[in-house]
């Protein structure tokens, strides 16, 4: 990459990050290696990528206080920000720019709905594009890209895993699971999970009673928890957000449906939960993508610097980005070069594995499509109003309390 050709990238010395996100950065020098970080700054999500960024920003100063990268005489990485606003059109004119200015890869976007058209735009313009968080299968799956590394799990994984935690979880406690009943809120996050959930559960031989839809917000849930009592499955699989979620959990308590919860993240996952419920959120099971009690070498650690940089607690698209960012760095180093297409190819032949790794599998690598085959959840259960990671048993930090006691035991 040429002096002539940095120029381009100069201007954004004087770039303040929305938000209250720090001082204007220093204009870069010769030498600098510039990196896109494509995510939603402004708009009304904007605070979950405000919380994406963090993770890049603290693997990117901790890179370049170890030296950046070596193999290009000490180059240190600056970020340079587009920001989608949650818009994909946004989006699209932010990789755009990007090129221009010269990134040498893309990290992003968040979204699944920013991040598919936006890979299609770096795609063709030939700019490596890592996609930390974005779940979508349709990211990398059947689109034949040589330019997209997707280190997140596919959003079908979300419910493959809640079903496996149950048929191992129940096998480990001496009464294997035959039947569970599915209840979703009847927006595309809830029916699409939904369609993923019957699929597992018929591959890992367990009975779906019954598949469940509601209007989201529903001011009521008394008959249909009515219904799951009757049902009486082994496991209640929810995908709820917050509002639902808590109300779904209140009403099985009223009614003494004393069934194992587990949710699929968002409501689950949500602080608000165990703040709105104090202790009937205790023993509730919820799929994550990471969680700070992970049996990983160095995770604790990294989670530590995270919050004592940012004062907020590492979240599981944070580890992401983090680790995105991590892939990033091993690719260079490797290329020995800031040209993409030989990073692309340095990027296909990444291997991040064990002690490396803080996500919850063993190797980061990528497949043929991009995406990162081992990727998985984790399963996290509230105890004593903290979410600990239960499951996979390798990088659980305690064990699960399976089967739940009822309300009345509790």
């Amino acid at each position: 990459m040429t002096i002539s050709r940095r120029s381009a990238v100069l201007a954004l010395s004087a770039l303040a990050i929305a938000a209250g996100m720090g001082a204007p950065r220093p204009a870069m020098a010769a030498d600098d290696i510039p990196v896109g970080i494509l995510l939603p700054l402004s708009g009304s999500v904007a605070p979950i990528g405000i919380n994406n960024r963090r993770g890049h920003e603290l693997a990117i100063e901790e890179i370049n206080a170890a030296g950046g990268i070596k193999s290009l005489g000490g180059a240190k990485l600056v970020m340079v920000d587009g920001d989608t606003q949650g818009n994909p059109n946004v989006g699209i004119s932010e990789v755009e720019k990007l090129a221009r200015r010269d990134v040498v890869a893309i990290m992003g976007a968040y979204q699944s709905g920013v991040t598919f058209p936006t890979t299609q735009m770096a795609e063709r313009l030939g700019v490596p594009y890592i996609d930390p968080v974005a779940i979508a299968d349709s990211i990398t799956e059947g689109r034949g890209f040589k330019y997209t590394f997707k280190v997140s799990p596919l959003a079908s994984w979300y419910a493959r895993d809640q079903i496996r935690f149950v048929v191992d979880t129940s096998t480990a406690a001496g009464n294997p699971a035959k039947s569970v009943v599915l209840l979703h809120e009847d927006t595309l996050f809830g029916t699409s999970t939904a369609e993923g959930q019957v699929k597992a559960a018929k591959e890992y031989g367990l009975e779906v009673l019954a598949d469940i839809s509601y209007p989201k917000d529903t001011p009521d849930m008394t008959s249909i928890i009515a219904q799951v009592k009757d049902l009486n499955p082994d496991a209640l699989l929810l995908v709820s957000y917050i509002n639902d979620a808590v109300l779904i959990t209140r009403t099985m308590k009223e009614l003494g449906v004393n069934i194992p919860i587990v949710g699929t993240s968002a409501g689950h996952i949500d602080p608000a939960y165990i703040t709105n419920l104090a202790k009937d959120a205790d023993l509730t099971f919820t799929v994550g993508e990471w969680n700070v009690d992970i049996d990983k070498a160095g995770a604790a650690e990294i989670a530590k610097r995270f919050e004592e940089k940012f004062g907020v607690p590492m979240n599981g698209h944070a580890a992401e980005t983090y680790m995105s960012t991590m892939v990033l760095r091993d690719a260079l180093e490797r290329a020995g070069s800031t040209d993409r297409a030989k990073l692309r190819d340095a990027l296909a032949e990444t291997r991040i594995c064990g002690d490396d790794n803080i996500l919850p599998y063993d190797c980061i690598r990528f497949g043929e499509s991009g995406q990162s085959p081992e990727a998985q959840l984790v399963v996290l259960q509230i105890v004593d109003g903290v979410h600990k990671t239960v499951w996979p048993p390798e990088v659980a930090a305690t064990k699960p309390v399976w089967p739940v006691p009822a309300w009345d035991a509790r």
